[in-house]
Protein backbone atom coordinates (compact mmCIF):
# COMPACT_ATOMS: atom_id res chain seq x y z
CA UNK A 1 0.00 0.00 0.00
CA UNK A 2 2.90 2.22 0.83
CA UNK A 3 5.57 1.34 -2.29
CA UNK A 4 4.34 4.89 -4.37
CA UNK A 5 5.28 6.61 -0.87
CA UNK A 6 8.61 8.61 -0.31
CA UNK A 7 10.26 7.36 2.90
CA UNK A 8 10.71 10.25 4.17
CA UNK A 9 6.92 10.51 4.41
CA UNK A 10 6.31 7.02 5.80
CA UNK A 11 9.06 7.58 8.07
CA UNK A 12 7.56 10.67 9.96
CA UNK A 13 3.49 9.12 9.92
CA UNK A 14 3.88 5.41 10.54
CA UNK A 15 3.44 6.34 14.50
CA UNK A 16 0.92 8.66 14.46
CA UNK A 17 -0.97 6.25 11.67
CA UNK A 18 -0.33 3.61 14.37
CA UNK A 19 -2.13 5.07 17.10
CA UNK A 20 -4.82 5.98 15.57
CA UNK A 21 -5.43 2.51 14.84
CA UNK A 22 -4.67 1.10 17.96
CA UNK A 23 -6.74 3.30 19.56
CA UNK A 24 -9.75 2.11 17.22
CA UNK A 25 -8.79 -1.14 17.53
CA UNK A 26 -8.56 -1.00 22.01
CA UNK A 27 -12.52 0.43 21.53
CA UNK A 28 -13.89 -1.77 18.98
CA UNK A 29 -12.66 -4.66 20.98
CA UNK A 30 -13.89 -3.19 24.15
CA UNK A 31 -17.21 -3.25 22.55
CA UNK A 32 -17.53 -6.57 21.44
CA UNK A 33 -16.49 -7.78 24.82
CA UNK A 34 -18.97 -5.90 26.69
CA UNK A 35 -21.92 -7.03 26.19
CA UNK A 36 -24.19 -5.19 28.61
CA UNK A 37 -22.98 -1.82 28.75
CA UNK A 38 -24.09 1.03 31.47
CA UNK A 39 -24.61 4.78 30.56
CA UNK A 40 -21.12 5.32 32.24
CA UNK A 41 -18.85 2.78 30.02
CA UNK A 42 -21.01 4.06 26.76
CA UNK A 43 -20.02 7.86 27.30
CA UNK A 44 -16.83 7.21 29.20
CA UNK A 45 -15.77 4.91 26.94
CA UNK A 46 -16.63 6.90 23.72
CA UNK A 47 -14.57 10.17 24.77
CA UNK A 48 -12.01 8.37 25.61
CA UNK A 49 -12.01 7.19 22.17
CA UNK A 50 -12.25 10.46 20.24
CA UNK A 51 -9.97 12.27 22.45
CA UNK A 52 -7.18 9.64 21.78
CA UNK A 53 -8.15 9.79 18.19
CA UNK A 54 -8.43 13.64 18.09
CA UNK A 55 -4.96 13.32 19.85
CA UNK A 56 -3.74 11.15 17.11
CA UNK A 57 -4.85 12.83 14.26
CA UNK A 58 -3.17 15.98 15.72
CA UNK A 59 0.08 14.49 15.54
CA UNK A 60 -0.46 13.38 12.06
CA UNK A 61 -1.67 16.63 10.75
CA UNK A 62 1.21 18.47 12.31
CA UNK A 63 4.13 16.36 10.41
CA UNK A 64 5.90 18.35 7.64
CA UNK A 65 5.04 16.13 4.66
CA UNK A 66 1.09 16.81 4.95
CA UNK A 67 0.13 19.45 2.98
CA UNK A 68 -0.38 23.03 4.41
CA UNK A 69 -4.27 23.23 2.70
CA UNK A 70 -4.83 19.38 3.94
CA UNK A 71 -4.57 20.49 7.46
CA UNK A 72 -8.01 22.33 7.22
CA UNK A 73 -9.77 19.24 7.33
CA UNK A 74 -7.76 16.99 9.29
CA UNK A 75 -7.57 19.97 12.03
CA UNK A 76 -11.94 19.86 11.72
CA UNK A 77 -11.66 15.79 12.67
CA UNK A 78 -9.21 16.49 15.41
CA UNK A 79 -11.45 19.08 16.88
CA UNK A 80 -14.98 17.31 15.98
CA UNK A 81 -13.52 14.49 18.20
CA UNK A 82 -12.03 16.44 20.87
CA UNK A 83 -15.60 18.35 20.97
CA UNK A 84 -17.33 15.16 20.86
CA UNK A 85 -15.52 14.00 23.71
CA UNK A 86 -16.24 16.75 26.14
CA UNK A 87 -19.54 16.83 25.69
CA UNK A 88 -19.87 12.94 26.15
CA UNK A 89 -18.24 13.82 29.35
CA UNK A 90 -21.04 16.85 29.97
CA UNK A 91 -23.79 14.21 28.79
CA UNK A 92 -22.78 11.56 31.67
CA UNK A 93 -22.54 13.98 34.54
CA UNK A 94 -25.32 15.75 33.63
CA UNK A 95 -27.30 12.33 33.46
CA UNK A 96 -28.81 12.90 30.25
CA UNK A 97 -30.64 10.41 27.94
CA UNK A 98 -29.51 7.67 25.68
CA UNK A 99 -30.98 9.65 22.82
CA UNK A 100 -27.91 12.86 23.72
CA UNK A 101 -25.16 9.97 23.53
CA UNK A 102 -26.29 9.04 19.86
CA UNK A 103 -26.81 12.21 18.48
CA UNK A 104 -23.71 13.24 19.92
CA UNK A 105 -21.51 10.42 18.42
CA UNK A 106 -23.43 10.15 15.07
CA UNK A 107 -22.57 14.15 14.93
CA UNK A 108 -19.14 13.44 15.78
CA UNK A 109 -18.45 10.86 13.28
CA UNK A 110 -20.75 12.34 10.01
CA UNK A 111 -18.78 15.33 10.45
CA UNK A 112 -15.64 13.61 10.70
CA UNK A 113 -16.49 11.78 7.98
CA UNK A 114 -17.04 14.49 5.95
CA UNK A 115 -14.08 15.78 6.76
CA UNK A 116 -12.03 12.24 5.71
CA UNK A 117 -13.23 12.85 2.49
CA UNK A 118 -12.52 16.13 2.03
CA UNK A 119 -8.97 15.17 3.29
CA UNK A 120 -9.00 12.26 0.65
CA UNK A 121 -8.92 15.13 -2.36
CA UNK A 122 -5.40 15.63 -1.49
CA UNK A 123 -4.47 12.02 -2.29
CA UNK A 124 -2.98 13.64 -5.45
CA UNK A 125 -0.53 15.47 -3.79
CA UNK A 126 0.18 13.83 -0.78
CA UNK A 127 -0.58 9.82 -1.33
CA UNK A 128 -1.26 8.42 2.01
CA UNK A 129 -4.30 10.70 2.12
CA UNK A 130 -6.08 7.66 -0.13
CA UNK A 131 -6.57 6.50 3.39
CA UNK A 132 -9.53 8.65 4.73
CA UNK A 133 -11.68 7.40 1.65
CA UNK A 134 -13.28 4.30 3.20
CA UNK A 135 -12.80 5.18 7.20
CA UNK A 136 -14.59 8.76 5.83
CA UNK A 137 -17.24 6.67 4.19
CA UNK A 138 -17.45 4.25 7.25
CA UNK A 139 -18.15 7.69 9.40
CA UNK A 140 -21.01 8.47 6.78
CA UNK A 141 -22.39 4.93 6.67
CA UNK A 142 -22.48 4.45 10.64
CA UNK A 143 -23.60 8.53 11.32
CA UNK A 144 -26.30 7.78 9.32
CA UNK A 145 -27.72 4.22 10.80
CA UNK A 146 -27.16 5.58 14.38
CA UNK A 147 -29.53 7.97 12.96
CA UNK A 148 -32.66 6.05 11.43
CA UNK A 149 -32.45 3.01 13.95
CA UNK A 150 -35.26 3.06 16.23
CA UNK A 151 -35.35 2.13 19.85
CA UNK A 152 -31.14 2.76 20.03
CA UNK A 153 -30.06 1.88 23.74
CA UNK A 154 -26.53 2.18 24.99
CA UNK A 155 -25.95 -1.76 23.88
CA UNK A 156 -26.60 -0.78 20.27
CA UNK A 157 -24.99 2.28 20.02
CA UNK A 158 -21.91 0.80 21.66
CA UNK A 159 -21.71 -1.89 19.24
CA UNK A 160 -22.55 0.47 16.34
CA UNK A 161 -19.69 2.88 16.73
CA UNK A 162 -17.40 -0.17 17.87
CA UNK A 163 -18.12 -1.19 14.52
CA UNK A 164 -16.83 1.70 13.09
CA UNK A 165 -13.81 1.50 15.45
CA UNK A 166 -12.77 -1.80 14.30
CA UNK A 167 -13.39 -0.95 10.42
CA UNK A 168 -11.12 2.24 10.91
CA UNK A 169 -8.76 -0.49 13.58
CA UNK A 170 -8.14 -2.65 10.00
CA UNK A 171 -8.15 0.18 7.05
CA UNK A 172 -5.39 2.26 9.24
CA UNK A 173 -3.47 -0.18 10.69
CA UNK A 174 -2.33 -1.80 7.43
CA UNK A 175 -1.58 1.13 6.18
CA UNK A 176 0.46 1.85 8.82
CA UNK A 177 2.15 -1.37 9.34
CA UNK A 178 2.99 -0.91 5.46
CA UNK A 179 4.68 2.71 6.58
CA UNK A 180 6.48 1.40 9.69
CA UNK A 181 7.55 -2.11 7.60
CA UNK A 182 8.33 0.06 4.62
CA UNK A 183 11.20 2.81 6.38
CA UNK A 184 12.29 -0.51 8.98
CA UNK A 185 13.75 -2.05 5.72
CA UNK A 186 15.14 0.75 4.32
CA UNK A 187 16.85 1.75 7.61
CA UNK A 188 18.49 -2.17 7.89
CA UNK A 189 19.22 -2.56 4.65
CA UNK A 190 19.57 1.14 3.16
CA UNK A 191 21.22 2.60 6.01
CA UNK A 192 18.72 4.99 5.48
CA UNK A 193 17.72 7.92 8.00
CA UNK A 194 14.71 9.39 9.12
CA UNK A 195 13.96 12.62 9.58
CA UNK A 196 12.80 13.79 12.95
CA UNK A 197 8.85 13.70 13.62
Amino acid sequence: MSQKIDLDTTAVIYRPVLIRAGVAALFGIATFFIQEPSDAIVNYGSAIFFLFSGSAMWEYLRRDPVPEAMRTPLSLMAAVWMLAALTLVGVQLGGVSAAVTWIVIAAALGLSGIAELWAFSWRKAFAPARDHLIAGIAGIAVSGILVFVQNLDYHRIFGITGTYALIVAVLIGISGIGYWLDTRKAVKEDGYVPPAP
